[in-house]
């Protein structure tokens, strides 16, 4: 039996939920009642994470101008309740009573605040209130193809193809100030490739546009990349090992800053590494995301027809381990053992996730 959704109401009705002394206040396309008994919450539905709605069966955004006397309705113990319905074509779904988990700090900018609903919406009304948009064209995944014969050319093609072209000032010069001459030819490529796609720096952690010089128990190196405000780092031996060194080795610091850092070779040269950071750093930094709970490992048989892994040792193999697997328009890391297995991934569409829900995993987040 389909599960029935809750009654269409009127706007009026909705907004009557608020009770007297009513107030009106638009937040982007969302329209919000400040009354004497609640405050209601009216979104549109939709699929785009950047302005109001609902984005999850429990995280719902309002995102718009600035609205200095809502400040008080969306204090994290507020008094009274928050009311939130989803605007339909025939009338407003109700989607029950919410808590503001985060909003702009202050009055003056009060532009954004984030609700978690109470209860989580089922399926069926989640696919109503947030329709799930076919994602259209995807990148594909050739690329894996050349990873054990040409990692450069398969970082390249991956990049491309999965970030997008931008409108970008003048390109910088090659050999930017401060940058060492004569750089590994696998770094100087993915310089020359952060100058096409821009977002290889904005990662949370990414390449530096200039690497440093330091010197480590190895001996002296050349710091390429930072972890977690530089908690560890990658470096390369520098000066280079020698004149035919195209493909140097790759040294994992813990805490730089430390009299005596534990330093560790990493399994991959610079080449392949860089492909694996950047495909941990790009799901990272995916707009859409779903992570599985622990579960047994024997329970990822399906989804091996469904993914094609990434020819790479497992990254961070002191910490998670994580191997990588992809499919058109989708990254997925999978932490395992012989017993125990957790999976995320990241997709650039909403709609590339939804069709793992066949697979009937629990979910710690879903985005699809």
């Amino acid at each position: 039996m389909t599960p029935m959704l809750p009654h269409l109401i009127t706007e009026a009705a909705a907004l009557s939920v608020a009770g007297a002394r009513l107030r009106r206040y638009a937040m982007g396309p969302a329209l919000i009642g400040a009354g004497a008994d609640a405050t209601v919450v009216i979104v549109p539905p939709g699929d785009n994470p950047l302005v109001s709605g609902v984005q999850d069966s429990v995280k719902v955004v309002l995102r718009g101008d600035t609205v200095t006397a809502l400040h008080p309705r969306f204090g994290f113990r507020e008094a009274l309740p928050i009311h939130v319905f989803a605007r339909l074509e025939r009338g407003c779904l109700p989607l029950g009573t919410a808590l503001c988990r985060q909003r702009s700090t202050a009055p003056a900018p009060f532009d954004h605040a984030e609700l978690e609903l109470d209860q989580p919406l089922t399926r069926e009304v989640l696919d109503v209130v947030r329709p799930v948009p076919a994602p259209g064209e995807v990148p594909g995944v050739d690329w894996v193809d050349h990873v054990e014969t040409d990692p450069l050319r398969a970082l390249e093609a991956f990049v491309l193809g999965w970030f997008p072209v931008e409108e970008t000032g003048p390109p910088e010069e090659e050999g930017s100030v401060g940058e060492p001459e004569n750089l590994p030819e696998a770094l100087a490529a993915f310089h020359r490739l952060a100058r096409l796609r821009p977002a290889l720096h904005r990662f949370h952690d990414p390449v530096l546009k200039q690497p440093r010089r330091a010197s480590g128990p190895l001996g002296d190196r050349l710091v390429f990349a930072m972890w977690n405000g530089a908690g560890m780092d990658w470096s390369v031996p520098w000066p280079q090992e020698g004149p035919g060194e195209v493909d140097p080795r790759v040294w994992l610091t813990e805490d730089p800053c430390a009299a005596d850092p534990e330093t560790v070779l990493e399994e991959e040269p610079l080449s392949r590494f860089l492909l694996q950071f950047t495909l941990f750093e790009a799901m990272n930094a995916a707009p859409f995301h779903a992570w599985t709970f622990c579960m047994p490992t024997a329970r990822l048989g399906t989804l091996w027809t469904a993914l094609r892994p990434v020819p790479l040792s497992p990254f961070l193999p002191t910490y998670t381990a994580e191997r990588f697997f992809v499919a058109p328009g989708l990254l997925a890391q999978v932490s395992a053992d012989e017993s125990e297995a957790v999976v995320s991934f990241g997709a650039l569409h909403r709609g590339t996730l939804t069709p793992l829900l066949e697979h009937g995993f629990r979910w710690s987040r879903f985005d699809g």
